[in-house]
């Protein structure tokens, strides 16, 4: 676990103390649930983007056997996972046992997880205690850009994996033209939780440099809807610039250990 000079310590805290749970709270919306508020209004794409991905008829038949959901938080991917028939384990890494165990659990049983298959694990990004080669698929959805060591993470997320598994990565990339606005305003956010923010060059050099196997880069766009600004958007990834003038969509990175 983070030491208590390490900035990975004060978010570990936010999540055990509580105070995430009391600020999910107040955020606005029809749901019951707290979290599911947080994440309606705040990730949209988070259940349409795990849904696509399940139902894509080549990247599913990857996610089979045993498989790890890296920043797991509240565990909407985590239960997803535990309810597919090819998978017969499910690790849910997060740092902190008490978000894990409270509201980790609680969004399981709300979403009909298989619960049977699911293992918590409190730990860090980068000291993973798994022994090496040994899940068969590993996912970082929307959580590699809270990595103060992301190289690093990645690293280690490879060293679990057994050749030719697969680790998904989820991110939604700064335009370059607007990253430095971009880290002006997740620094003012960066306090207790770590908010970096990265161009899609930039996790495409990461995930180069981490060096786990070829990359498949995907667009994983799941909430333009068809209209002029599609046409627009469409024009200009074929010209090269949509990452540079444009708020890039989300992209899927499909990692296969080498």
């Amino acid at each position: 676990m983070p030491d208590p000079w390490e900035k990975e310590f004060q978010e570990q805290a936010l999540y055990a103390s509580g105070r995430a749970d009391a600020e999910a709270r107040a955020v606005a919306g029809d749901a019951d649930e707290p979290w599911l508020n947080v994440i309606n209004t705040h990730e949209p794409g988070a259940f349409p983007s795990i849904h696509r991905l399940l139902a894509d008829p080549d990247l599913r038949p990857r996610i089979t056997g045993t498989v790890i959901d890296v920043a797991a938080g509240t565990c909407i991917l985590s239960a997803e996972l535990s309810r597919l028939p090819e998978v017969t384990q499910v690790y849910a890494l997060d740092l902190s046992e008490e978000f894990l165990t409270g509201t980790g659990a609680r969004m399981l049983a709300r979403t009909n997880a298989v619960e049977e298959k699911l293992t918590f694990i409190a730990s860090d990004f980068n000291d993973i205690p798994l022994p090496a080669a040994s899940v068969d698929a590993a996912f970082i959805f929307a959580a590699i850009h809270h990595s103060l060591s992301p190289i690093k993470t990645l690293q280690e997320v490879g060293r679990i994996l057994k050749p030719g598994g697969t680790l998904f990565i989820l991110e939604n990339p700064a335009s370059v033209i607007s990253i430095q606005q971009r880290r002006r305003e997740s620094l003012a956010l960066s306090t207790e939780t770590t908010e970096i923010v990265y161009t899609l060059d930039e996790f495409k050099y990461m995930i180069a440099n981490a060096n786990i196997g070829p990359c498949d880069v995907r667009v994983w766009d799941v909430l333009s809807r068809p209209g002029p600004r599609r046409w627009v958007r469409t024009i200009a990834r074929r010209l090269g610039v949509e990452h540079i003038l444009l708020p890039p969509p989300t992209y899927l990175f499909v990692i296969t250990r080498a």
